[in-house]
């Protein structure tokens, strides 16, 4: 009889993921990408995954600014993804883009502004940003005073660094207690493999448009997850099992309905970035 139950709870399980699919073509992307978690069908099991915030809640506030991060442990999201770069004299600053462009009143490279030329810049573009003047690029430590005191989870992206400053990261890292609890994700592999050389003990993640098993590999090697882009999923189901069958955790990016998520956590994803979901 239980194997009966299981059968018919995974039956029932595909047929509401198909429907919520096909209502998520069928009507507006953006109402069901402004669905709570809470309409998962795993968000009211034991392995309902980690929520994180994207860039922040940037479908709400400006991305990787202060009032996102803030705003992400309001919500109540278990994590939040920020990106940070080095400045020309060897500062962590929080941005996404190589070039500051996209969100500052600015023009240029990150990596060709000191901190102080950094700080005269005022975010001028991103979702609520009429709600502020003078609004600054943060300052990593600004970003991590906003998580220090709090149970929400900073998931740090290494954009493009200079690696000679890995170091000092590690030291911001210590000085505010985070090692143990902060993740450490990246394209570039070779920004992971030297810093697990510095830290041995801290959570990296490898993140991977469509990875191959060349990546599972590696993830086994340095003892690092994979984060994924949602839209492989198809292509990547292999590799996937491989990953879980070694022990890499699993997560993927940037999911934006519930239906969606679902399905990710079906194939073992155990960490879901999003724009749009919330708590």
């Amino acid at each position: 009889m239980l194997k009966k139950h299981k059968k018919l709870f995974i039956a029932l399980t595909v047929i509401a993921l198909l429907i919520a699919s096909a209502l998520a073509v069928a009507f507006s992307h953006e109402l069901f990408t402004t669905l709570p978690q809470d309409l998962s069908l795993f968000s009211h099991m034991e392995n309902a995954p980690m929520l994180v915030a994207h860039r922040g809640l940037s479908s709400l506030y400006p991305e990787n600014s202060i009032p996102a991060f803030e705003g992400a442990d309001e919500y109540g999201f278990d994590g939040y993804e920020l990106d940070i770069h080095t400045t020309k004299d060897g500062e962590w600053v929080v941005i996404h883009d190589d070039t500051v462009d996209k969100m500052t009143d600015g023009t240029g490279d990150v990596e060709s502004f000191t901190l102080e030329e950094i700080n005269k810049l005022v975010i001028d573009s991103g979702n609520g940003i009429e709600k502020y003047e003078n609004l600054k690029v943060p300052v990593f430590t600004q970003a991590l005073d906003t998580c220090a005191d709090s149970d929400i989870i900073p998931f740090i992206e290494i954009k493009k660094c200079d690696v000679r400053y890995l170091p000092e990261l590690k030291n911001i890292l210590d000085e505010y207690g985070l090692s143990e609890k902060a993740v450490l994700i990246s394209f570039e592999k070779e920004y992971l493999e030297k810093y697990r050389e510095l830290d041995k003990n801290i959570e990296i993640m490898l993140l991977k448009g469509t990875p191959d098993e060349a990546d599972v590999d590696w993830c086994i090697k340095y003892n690092a997850g994979l984060d994924f882009g949602y839209y492989s999923l198809h292509k990547v189901t292999d590799v996937l099992k491989k990953a879980r069958e070694n022990g890499v955790r699993l997560g993927a990016w940037t999911v934006d309905n519930t239906a969606y998520m679902d399905v990710m956590v079906l194939f073992g994803v155990e960490v879901i970035t999003t724009n749009k979901i919330l708590p």
